[in-house]
């Protein structure tokens, strides 16, 4: 049964996510077309607002991805969408593991969509050979496509975990007899403080427990597997966050549920 909900849950978001992704798509092949014209000034200047129109929707498409899948989440379990769905013959469990998951392929498919844009939009001969060269330099002692690979799994692991944090804020907050949205608003300000405190009280351990780290910073002798030992914790400790902050959605929704 979760195959079919997923494929439902993916398929509810392709209504916002593939005009998204006609937008970006335009956007890379407008830019490549303008840009075998950009000697000429006003199609330069037109290139340069394209360009521009690019990188804003490229940056902001994460975000949407985002906005889109706790929209969905908020109208197909606590909204009148809620009433069919929770009529169901599912576990909650199946429900929430659901949107987690399309959450994470939504989030894949916007990057890759992005890439290709992106190699649309600015390919030029050679373009691939420089990038092996950039993945293959050394990077304080590490090659520099390993640190990529490490950043954008810690990217998506705290994306996730965001996003679970307000999954939890709106379990709660629709919990409630009144006032349910501003009820998610506020636990979603206090899961957000409460996780910057916990994790400066995290960074105070670790420099009590390593001092040296930072000094080792500013040195020559310093290498980057260091550094990505020091993400490692906190990467594990994000982890641990979302694990706790879908408990708190799957308890929520499955012992307190109260909808619209």
């Amino acid at each position: 049964m979760l195959g079919k909900v997923l494929k439902y849950d993916l398929k509810a978001l392709c209504r916002y996510l593939v005009p998204l992704y006609a937008v970006i798509f335009g956007l890379g092949v407008m830019t490549k077309l303008l840009s075998f014209f950009e000697k000429v000034s006003i199609i330069n200047i037109i290139l340069g607002l394209m360009i521009v129109a690019l990188v804003f929707a490229v940056t902001f498409s994460f975000v949407l991805t985002g906005i889109f899948n706790i929209k969905h989440y908020l109208d197909n379990l606590f909204k009148d969408e809620g009433y069919l769905t929770h009529t169901l013959p599912l576990k909650k469990g199946t429900l929430l593991l659901s949107k987690v998951l399309s959450n994470f392929i939504t989030i894949v498919i916007t990057f890759l969509v992005v890439i290709i844009s992106l190699l649309i939009a600015f390919y030029q001969k050679d373009l691939f050979n420089d990038i092996i060269d950039l993945f293959n330099l050394d990077f304080g002692g590490l090659e520099f496509y390993k640190f990529m690979i490490y950043m954008m799994v810690y990217g998506l692991i705290s994306y996730l975990t965001t996003v679970l944090m307000v999954y939890a804020s709106i379990s709660i907050g629709y919990s409630k007899n009144s006032n349910k949205l501003v009820s998610s608003v506020v636990w979603a300000l206090i899961f957000y403080f409460g996780i910057e405190f916990l994790y400066l009280g995290l960074l105070a351990v670790v420099m009590v427990i390593n001092p040296s780290f930072m000094a080792s910073l500013e040195t020559e002798s310093f290498l980057m597997i260091d550094l990505l030992n020091f993400f490692t914790i906190f990467m594990v400790f994000t982890c641990l966050l979302g694990l706790g902050f879908y408990y708190i959605s799957y308890r929520f929704m499955d012992k307190k549920l109260n909808l619209e």
